[in-house]
């Protein structure tokens, strides 16, 4: 089996602890006992869990090794959602009006496995396809742009975009978002640039309220939405 396959299956693994609660927030993360428990080498371990730093679940401390990091904080949920907000709705003007040839037809799909997937379930596992659609869309969107500065800028927030996705899996899904993916798809397939910014704009509002509503981010007063 490959080194790469390897390491997917250790991430996925190991994301499936955090997010299921079984690894607390603060607990400390072995690479040669989570090699020991998965049957590798340190070598997938070590890849896995600096994939899981970049979405900020995981913190590598000096000399310890990684911890499990504590749930962001309201404050830095409203800041990465204001975060995509001024940039999201841009991108995805500029996507449309640049009409790459595939653009349409790919958003379409992904919308359609998006839908699929948005029955969900009670573990990690059962919404993992609905969270990957939805990952997938936003950065086809950012990709379509064609500018590689705008892309690093998009790519600076998925990490922590991908983090919060995980981390509200169950409580956020379904016809909201798919609904909003649409409208975000008709734009592209009508060419409207300022259709498809107003869409986003209204996405990124939309999962904003529906997010600030939630007990474990609505406090410290509220999203100002």
């Amino acid at each position: 089996m490959g080194r790469q396959v390897l390491t997917d299956q250790v991430f996925e693994a190991i994301l499936a602890q955090l997010l299921d609660n079984e690894v607390p927030a603060g607990a400390s993360l072995t690479i040669d006992r989570l090699a020991r428990d998965f049957g590798v080498s340190i070598t997938p371990v070590r890849e896995a869990l600096a994939r899981l730093e970049t979405t900020g679940m995981v913190r590598r401390e000096a000399l310890r090794g990684y911890r499990v990091a504590p749930a962001p904080t309201p404050a830095e949920v409203r800041d990465l959602l204001e975060a995509r907000r001024m940039l999201e709705p841009e991108l995805a003007a500029r996507a449309v009006a640049s009409a790459p040839p595939t653009l349409v037809a790919d958003l379409e799909r992904i919308s359609a496995d998006l839908d699929r997937a948005q029955a969900g379930g009670d573990a990690f596992a059962d919404w993992r396809p609905y969270w990957n659609a939805d990952e997938v869309f936003h950065r086809r969107i950012a990709e379509a742009v064609g500018s590689d500065a705008m892309l690093r800028m998009y790519l600076s927030t998925e990490g922590y975009t991908q983090r919060f996705r995980l981390l509200v899996h169950n409580q956020m899904s379904g016809e909201y978002t798919v609904e909003e993916h649409r409208k975000i798809v008709d734009a592209a397939r009508h060419g409207s640039p300022e259709d498809a910014r107003q869409a986003m704009l209204q996405h990124i509002d939309g999962i904003t309220r529906r997010a600030l509503e939630l007990p474990m981010f609505a406090s410290e007063g509220g999203s100002g939405q």
